[in-house]
Order: C-alpha cells, then structure tokens, then sequence
C-alpha cells in the first residue's frame, strides 16, 4: 500500500512538474499570429525604471557598443506596451507582479503570463502585451542593447 501511494505522489507531482513548465507558453498546435491591425503603436500607462547596467565593452566577452541592462516596466490596469521587436535587443522577462496577455506572431492567440512566468524575447519576436488587471503588472526584464540602435524596442 505504501509503495502505491508513493507512486501515486510521484505521478502527481510529475504531471504538476509539466504544467509548470508549459505555463505561459503557446499552446500546441496553435501556432501562428495574434497581431493584427489593432496592435497598438503607442505605451499605455506604462513606467519604466532602469535598475542597473553593465558595459558589455569593458568585459570579458568584450561587445562594443552594448550594455547589459535590467529594468522594471509596469503597466497599469488596463495599460499595454506597444506592438515591439527584438531584432537587436534579446531579453528575458519575468513578470514579477500580475498577469499580462501577449499577443506575438508565435502564437495565434493570446498567452496570458502570471507571476513566475517568463517571457522569451528573442530576435524573431514581434509582440505586444496588455494588462487586463485589477493590479499593476510588472516584468523585470534584463536585455542586451544596442547602443547603436535608436529604437531601443521603442522606449528606454
């Protein structure tokens, strides 16, 4: 009888273990595009806040011209951060605080991401999000800018 319930657990605690690591990501099959022409082109009752940045120049890995940056954006209830790519600006995106609905051309439908997901920003990315929220939502994002670039993902 043990053994069964451990096993039992064990299977629990795995399915649970996949669920987690599927959150806040497209599901499958569903594959394709969720911007259309109601994308906005302008931030919304969004803040940012630099927290600190590195000079990837003066490191070890010596890249000119760009900076390490971390950052906090937070959108307000109802807020959203305009259509946006990161062609030259690779970020990862914790929501740190709240929920936001993204809307990429990775998925056909909107992603909502809660507290604990993270958002991929990679080079093919082409997004948008929106805090549907009671709450402020929050992401600390850090990314690797182009200080060459004077789009910046549009906003510093």
């Amino acid at each position: 009888m043990k053994f069964i319930l451990t096993v039992a657990l064990s299977m629990v605690f795995a399915s649970l273990t996949l669920v987690s690591v599927r959150a806040g990501q497209c599901p499958e099959g569903r594959a394709g595009s969720a911007i259309d022409d109601r994308a906005p082109t302008t931030n919304y009752l969004v803040e940012t806040e630099e927290l600190d940045v590195i000079d990837l120049g003066k490191e070890k890995v010596n890249i000119p011209n760009h900076n390490l940056r971390m950052r906090t954006i937070t959108v307000q209830p109802g807020g959203h951060v305009l259509l946006h790519g990161h062609e030259n600006r690779p970020a990862l995106a914790l929501v740190t605080q709240g929920e936001f609905l993204e809307y990429s051309n990775e998925c056909s439908i909107p992603v909502e991401h809660k507290e604990g997901d993270v958002i991929n920003e990679n080079s093919r990315v082409q997004h948008w999000v929106k805090n549907n929220g009671d709450v402020p939502a929050v992401l600390t994002v850090t990314d690797i800018v182009d200080l060459n670039d004077t789009q910046q993902g549009n906003f510093k």
